[in-house]
């Protein structure tokens, strides 16, 4: 299996196991959504330091990490602390049905990789992508969009800065390594707003002895699954076009609602059948197409 297949099917082992974490944090009734979405980073970010010990990584990654630290920082505040600040605190304001607006993400990845990364994009990923759009928007909403709100602009900027932080990360791993850049990547995503909440909260360490101890297990759970789900998905970003990697990992909301199909009894609509029924073939789609830009970055390597 060559790179580009690789990177393919990470990119959908990463939209299951997003989903699937997605669906958990659900499960985990802490009020404090930012706090947990902090400590679920920062121990992800611990994970993958452990790994990159174990490796004999972690000396290549502190040199690393100071040579290319504003790049580290970037994808880390800019491409995770902000944009998932702005999605808790858009879901404070408006209705959950709403955050389908998240996929969005998918349009500025097309525009933002062919601009920066001079990506090419063909007509069928444009049309395979909106389709994928489409698909969750039917799944999430059954069609019915709410009243627009202070929180769904907060829902349609939070991709942008996500994709601000992968298209950094992106050049970064032309020389370093994918668990290295996600490394840096959880740590400081975590990290950045659990200070925050530090100099906000005066009960912070409270809150964080009052979590149950059933919940303390799930969210290390969680963090292990999100290090390898996000390990997954940086070492697709890294062997396949951006926009198309993009275009498959906006579908997690088909993880999830499956899952509590099985385990809360939720009830499928027709709607929200035919949501299905697209997005799965568009995720078949795009799985199935080749992606020209990289297979003629690579000849061209070959070449020299």
């Amino acid at each position: 299996m060559n790179a580009e297949s690789l990177g393919t099917v990470s990119a959908i082992v990463s939209t299951v196991l997003t989903g699937i974490n997605i669906y958990l944090v659900k499960v985990i009734a802490i009020s404090n959504r930012l706090l947990l979405t902090s400590l679920i980073l920062t121990l992800a970010g611990l994970v993958l330091a452990i790994v990159n010990t174990i490796s004999g990584r972690i000396i290549e990654s502190l040199f690393l990490g100071k040579e290319h630290l504003f790049e580290f920082l970037w994808i880390g505040i800019i491409g995770t602390s902000i944009p998932l600040s702005m999605v808790y605190y858009g879901l404070s304001l408006s209705p959950i049905s709403n955050t389908f607006l998240l996929q969005v993400e998918v349009i500025y990845s097309m525009v933002l990789s062919r601009l920066l990364l001079r990506e090419r994009i063909s007509g069928w990923q444009i049309l395979l992508s909106l389709s994928a759009f489409l698909g969750v928007f039917l799944i999430t909403t059954e069609g019915a969009v709410r009243e627009i709100s202070v929180g769904d602009i907060l829902f349609l900027l939070a991709p942008f800065f996500f994709q601000c932080g992968h298209v950094v990360a992106k050049n970064l791993m032309r020389i370093v390594n994918p668990l290295i850049t996600v490394m840096f990547r959880l740590l400081i995503g975590g990290i950045a707003p659990l200070f925050t909440l530090i100099i906000l909260d005066q009960n912070f360490l409270e809150s964080i002895r009052g979590i149950p101890g059933n919940y303390g297990a799930m969210i290390i759970g969680v963090s292990i699954s999100y290090a390898i789900g996000n390990s997954f998905w940086y070492y697709s970003v890294r062997n396949i076009n951006l926009s198309r990697a993009t275009s498959i990992i906006i579908t997690y909301p088909l993880v999830s609602m499956i899952l509590s199909l099985f385990t809360l009894g939720e009830k499928i609509s027709p709607i929200k059948l035919l949501g299905i029924v697209i997005t799965f073939s568009s995720i078949l789609g795009l799985s199935l197409l080749r992606g020209k830009s990289e297979l003629i970055t690579q000849r061209r390597g070959e070449t020299h």
